[in-house]
């Protein structure tokens, strides 16, 4: 006899279970559940089937192949574009002229087609229609049957009002072939909706069979994991694979399992698997073929797909880890959650009940994972690193900056007021707003800035004595990313320990949500901006400015400090020619990735118009880049030096902080003008706390990053331009001649890649090899030597390493980096052969 299997449908609410994998071939304790169903058809006479197929069809084509290894003849019908139920089986109408069987391919069962067969015969039916009973029929459509079991009613998803009966359509059906003409051709067309009500109405019998069967719609995860199950606890009758070496424990071919290994019936374990000592295969798991399992590792009524790794004491409970997943070492996977083909779950990391992730996805080590993981490849272990940077509506979406919000009012708890700001897109306002309704969800009152640069943000917190800050932009190197920077009460990047307060409030979901009468209120301070230009005007001697009125180019990279920074170089006297703006919120930012480009044009314009100065503010005005009066670029290592000697000239000395990369000139300007030189990691938050620690009158770094403690304790590129100005016509001079009394120095920097595992051992062998030399640890290893130093250490980048150097020629600069890099090279090649 002939049989149909529909395996046309996407499997959509199976992902990621069925990304790769069509849905048919989904394994259920180790085989497909489409052959599962080849299988079931031959063992009562159905020898003839015909699979209609759409989505991955290929697949399972070629999975399958003509029958023939199954005892069967297999065709396919293909679908190039959806056809319903009964359409697809209407396509293959001219090869069904007798009764035929239907059947979905995506349930287990194990009912006995030849009694509905019989049944079917016997009531001289149509259409027999398998039934089966569900406490819970509102999810289904329901089938009203009178005495004789000939279907009086069709019901589709009833409310509980309507349920009349708790009998439900399986998605097995006996036909006859001339029923496929009341079916629309080249039409979406279903049994159950469509021809099934259709023949009703025109009085045609159609029967239910409701025999003693097992049935499962494998419809979503926690179905499918209760599928695996019940074949397990035998509620439902079909073949298990492999020999049983003990009772209700089934092993395949060529699998080894070690002495002290625990296995706990029952359970599966396919062909050429290996499970080592001390590792448990709990209850009701079934593990696939070639997969591995460490040490200590346990397996809790979990479903292991073929290939893949469970390293050495992992925990997985009641979970599905797809093909060719790697688990690290004391990672855990907890209930309900599934693990998508071909992902790397990094050692320690947490996947939250319930959660899925999407193929190909690396977590981080120490990672938790509290949300769906769809987009992207990679998961970080914590929120931070160098403030929340992540893909605009994939990584942070407004419910992720919601959550994120409330987390950070938990932390600071009800009553707290918080100050936020962002740069001119679209993209920030939206997830600001969604900020602002997490805050206020925890009880948080928001000063909200609108648009504003950094430096007005950070000093805004301080003038309305806010518990804290928080800032939101579109980074000028990626136009789909967003990035959210938190602040403390001092205008400061808040520190690892908040940091890791949030993230455990955020991961854990500890969040305190107030009672509506609690909720907190939202206020927009009218003169933040004012308030921040009337200091400024007051820290600036700027009258030798208004007498001089110098002409100076200034780049605003098109951010926020677009609306402040014109006007306030305007009003301290300076003759101000604008470039790059503008504040569209939906404008292509101006590319400042490469900021080399935007000082050549700024180069050009400085000399083109015979300016004093060009100044290039990033798009958040927290650093500056400056052009001399010749049009020669200031490098960021001499513009710091510049700024150093200016400080040290108007205080009369005192402490300066810089990272332990700034040129070693600086100290010889420091000991000639009575300052001392704090040396501290690289970093922002190294400098400011070493900075605030040391009561230094300065502190910066090459990268245009200039802190004022008297003013604020937060880079402020518009502040250190303005400065320079000032200190430019107060010493009657120029940029170009006071940049050249800074003695020459030259540096330069390489970037080394070094697996993430390997830096310990790439630091313990740099110490011996540099065991003759004088160095410092303070960050990394300097080396210091006749002719300069360098500096070596872990790259912001976890797979790199920084080499930074210094010397009397460019030259042997560069040679420097050249020789540590080699030696870094060596060190690796020897840690990955040994030799």
């Amino acid at each position: 006899m002939k049989a149909v299997i529909m395996a046309g449908g996407k499997g959509t609410r199976l992902r990621p279970l069925t990304s790769n994998v069509p849905k048919p071939m989904v394994p259920i304790a180790n085989k497909p559940i489409l052959i599962r169903i080849i299988e079931l058809l031959k063992k009562h006479g159905f020898d003839e089937i015909i699979i209609t197929v759409g989505y991955l069809g290929k697949i399972i084509s070629e999975m399958v192949g003509d029958g023939s290894d199954l005892g069967v003849k297999i065709t396919f019908a293909w679908e190039d574009r959806p056809l319903g139920t009964a359409g697809s089986v209407k396509n293959v109408e001219n090869e069904l002229k007798e009764t035929f069987l239907v059947i979905s391919s995506d349930i287990l069962t194990d009912i006995d087609l030849s009694k509905m067969l019989a049944f079917h015969k016997q009531k001289h039916s149509v259409a027999t229609i398998a039934l089966t009973r569900t406490d819970i029929p509102v999810a289904f459509g329901i089938v009203v049957t009178d005495e004789e079991n000939r279907i009086s009613r069709f019901l589709e998803k009833p409310g509980w009002g309507e349920v009349f009966s708790d009998k439900i359509n399986a998605g097995i059906y006996i036909l006859e072939p001339e029923i496929l003409r009341f079916i629309d051709e080249k039409e979406e067309f279903d049994f159950s909706k469509q021809l099934f009500p259709r023949l009703l109405e025109m009085g045609h019998p159609l029967y239910g069979y409701l025999g003693d069967y097992y049935w499962l719609d494998i419809g979503n995860p926690k179905k499918y994991i209760q599928a695996n199950h019940d074949i397990l606890t035998k509620k439902v009758r079909v073949k298990i694979e492999g020999a049983e070496i003990k009772e209700n424990i089934w092993v395949g071919k060529g699998t080894i399992i070690e002495s002290e290994a625990n296995i706990w019936s029952p359970v599966i374990i396919g062909d050429n698997c290996k499970i080592e000592k001390g590792a448990i295969i709990d209850r009701l798991t079934i593990v696939g073929d070639g997969v591995f399992i460490g040490k200590g590792a346990h397996l809790k009524r979990s479903i292991i797909w073929d290939n893949a790794t469970i390293q050495g004491h992992a925990k997985l409970e009641n979970c599905v880890i797809l093909s060719r997943v790697d688990i690290g070492e004391y990672a855990s996977v907890q209930k309900e959650a599934v693990i998508g083909d071909d992902c790397q779950i990094g050692s320690e990391s947490v996947i939250n009940p319930e959660k899925m992730i999407w193929p190909n996805k690396l977590i981080e080590a120490g990672s938790i994972v509290t949300e769906n993981v769809k987009s992207g490849t990679l998961v970080h272990r914590g929120l931070f690193k160098d403030g929340i940077t992540g893909n605009i509506n994939i990584e942070i979406t407004p419910e992720f900056a919601s959550k994120l919000g409330a987390a950070f009012g938990t932390l600071l708890g009800q009553r707290a007021k918080v100050a936020i700001g962002r740069d001119n897109k679209n993209i920030s306002r939206m997830i600001k707003r969604a900020l602002i309704s997490g805050l206020m969800s925890s009880g948080i009152d928001v000063y909200n800035l609108e648009i504003l640069p950094i430096p007005l943000i950070t000093y805004a917190i301080r003038v309305h004595s806010a518990s804290a800050g928080i800032s939101v932009k579109n980074p000028y190197s990626d136009l789909n990313s967003i990035s959210i920077r938190f602040f403390d009460q001092e205008g400061i990047d808040v520190s690892r320990k908040m940091e890791t307060e949030i993230e455990d409030i955020f991961f854990k979901d500890k969040i305190k949500r107030v009672p509506p009468q609690h909720v907190g209120d939202v206020t927009n301070p009218v003169r933040a901006s004012e308030i921040y230009v009337n200091d400024l005007m007051e820290f600036i001697d700027y009258s030798k400015i208004i007498k001089r009125k110098p002409k100076v180019i200034l780049d605003c990279a098109n951010g926020a400090s677009s609306i402040i920074a014109p006007s306030l170089f305007q009003k301290i006297g300076c003759e101000v020619i604008s470039l790059n703006a503008q504040l569209t919120p939906s404008l292509n930012l101006h590319n400042r990735s490469n900021p080399q480009d935007t000082l050549s044009d700024l180069s050009k314009t400085v000399r083109v118009l015979d300016a004093d100065i060009g100044i290039a503010l990033d798009e958040d005005a927290g650093r500056a880049l400056f052009v001399d009066n010749r049009g020669e670029i200031l490098e960021g290592d001499r513009a710091l030096a510049l700024f150093i000697k200016a400080r040290l000239l108007e205080k009369k000395g005192g402490s300066i902080c810089v990272p332990v990369s700034a040129s070693q000139i600086i100290d010889e300007i420091c000991e000639a003008l009575d300052g001392k030189v704090i040396r501290t990691k690289l970093g922002y938050r190294p400098l400011i706390e070493k900075l605030i620690e040391n009561k230094c009158i300065f502190g910066g770094d090459e990268t245009g990053g200039f802190v004022f403690p008297e003013f604020q304790f937060a880079r402020d590129g518009i502040l250190a331009s303005a400065y320079l100005i000032e200190h430019i016509v107060k010493e009657e001079s120029q940029l170009g001649e006071l940049a050249a009394e800074i003695p020459k120095f030259y540096m330069a920097k390489k970037i080394i890649p070094v697996p993430y595992q390997f830096r310990g051992k790439v630091m313990l062998n740099l110490i011996e090899e540099a065991y003759e030399h004088n160095i410092s640890t303070l960050d990394g290893i300097k080396i210091y030597l006749d002719y300069g130093w360098v500096l070596i250490r872990p790259g912001s980048d976890e797979n790199t390493f920084e080499i930074y150097s210094e010397a009397f020629s460019k030259s042997e600069a560069t040679q420097l980096n050249r020789h540590w890099g080699n030696v870094i090279e060596d060190i690796v090649h020897t840690i990955e052969t040994g030799i």
